[in-house]
């Protein structure tokens, strides 16, 4: 399975001059536990860094500041793993193991951002993968009782 049918879409995105505050909210209200960063024109946004609930707590702790004082560009990870929507749920397993990362920005062939991709998208495939290897396992133990 490629990454590109497991991640979730649209990602949830701002640019690096975002305030915090704003951020916090948006990942509140969305339910996220990362934003993706961009930069670049509107129709092709490219990810320029992440955002999660751990560095906006760090930066608020590290620098003490309000969170309407901070931009995305102030907390986000830069240069963050970014993974090509043709790639394996198996590369995907390995580059984010490799980085220490539980999320990743997608992208296109091209570099535009498409998606993110999490260990939970990725758990979600693997479960689905083994419910299918069980029932073949089920099916075979049926139809040797009949």
């Amino acid at each position: 399975m490629l990454v590109g049918s497991l991640c979730s879409r649209p990602p949830v995105a701002v640019p690096t001059g975002a305030p915090m505050s704003d951020i916090a909210r948006l990942m509140r209200d969305r339910h996220v536990g990362a934003v993706v960063v961009t930069e670049g024109r509107g129709d092709r946004p490219r990810a320029a860094g992440i955002i999660t609930d751990r560095d906006i707590v760090r930066a608020q702790l590290a620098r003490t500041a309000d969170l309407s004082r901070l931009s995305a560009g102030d907390v986000m990870t830069r240069n963050p793993l970014v993974i090509g929507e043709e790639e394996s749920a198996d590369g995907a397993i390995a580059h984010l193991r490799a980085r220490g990362v539980r999320r990743a920005p997608v992208v296109s062939q091209d570099g535009t951002l498409v998606g993110v991709i999490s260990v939970d998208d990725l758990f979600a495939h693997v479960a689905r993968e083994l419910i299918d290897m069980a029932e073949i396992i089920a099916r075979q133990r049926r139809d040797e009782r009949d």
